[in-house]
C-alpha cells in the first residue's frame, strides 16, 4: 500500500470530513494507523467483545451482523471498500462491549486506529482529534433520533393494535 492511496483514502472517509483539505494532519493521523489483513470469512469484530479499534475497510468486504435476544443471527449491512466505510468508531470513545459481528465476506484489508493511539493523538493534536470526535458525536446523534423515531413508531403500532 502506498501511503499517497492510504492518505487518499482517508480523505474520502466521512468521519475525516473535517481534515480532508488538511494534508499535514492526514497525515499526522496515518502515523497512528496500521494496517491489518483478514482472510474471507474471518470474524474481525465479535458481538459482546470489549473493543478498542475503529476499522476502515480498505479492500474487500465485510458483513455486519446483530444477534437477537432469542439466539438468531441476521445481516444488518454488507459494507464494500469501494463505498469508503468505516466501522467500530464508538470504541473511540468509550469502553462497552461491541454491539455487532464483523465479518470478512472475502480476503480483506483495514486501516485501524487504536483508541489509546487515538487518545494519545487527541492529547497532542487537539486540533485533529477534536473534529473526529465531533463527527463520532454526530453519528450518535444521528442514530439516536433514528432509535427514537423508530420506538415511536413501534409505541404506535401497539396503540393501534391495542385499539382496534
Amino acid at each position: 500500500m502506498k501511503q499517497e492511496d492510504i492518505l487518499q483514502k482517508l480523505s474520502r472517509i466521512a468521519i475525516f470530513d473535517e481534515l480532508k483539505e488538511r494534508e499535514a494532519d492526514l497525515k499526522r493521523l496515518l502515523e497512528i494507523i496500521r494496517i491489518k489483513a483478514y482472510p474471507k470469512g474471518a470474524v474481525i469484530i465479535r458481538e459482546g467483545d470489549i473493543g478498542s479499534e475503529m476499522f476502515i475497510v480498505y479492500k474487500g468486504s465485510v458483513e455486519i451482523q446483530k444477534q437477537t435476544r432469542a439466539g438468531d443471527t441476521y445481516t444488518v449491512v454488507k459494507l464494500k471498500a469501494e463505498n469508503d466505510v468505516f466501522f467500530g468508531e464508538i470504541a473511540l470513545v468509550d469502553d462497552d462491549k461491541r454491539s455487532a459481528t464483523v465479518i470478512a465476506l472475502e480476503d480483506s484489508e483495514f486501516l485501524v486506529l487504536n483508541k489509546e493511539d487515538f487518545l494519545n493523538l487527541g492529547k497532542t493534536n487537539p486540533e485533529i482529534a477534536l473534529p473526529i470526535t465531533r463527527a463520532i458525536a454526530r453519528i450518535l446523534a444521528s442514530r439516536l433520533r433514528k432509535t427514537t423515531m423508530d420506538m415511536l413508531t413501534i409505541f404506535d403500532a401497539l396503540v393501534n393494535e391495542i385499539q382496534s
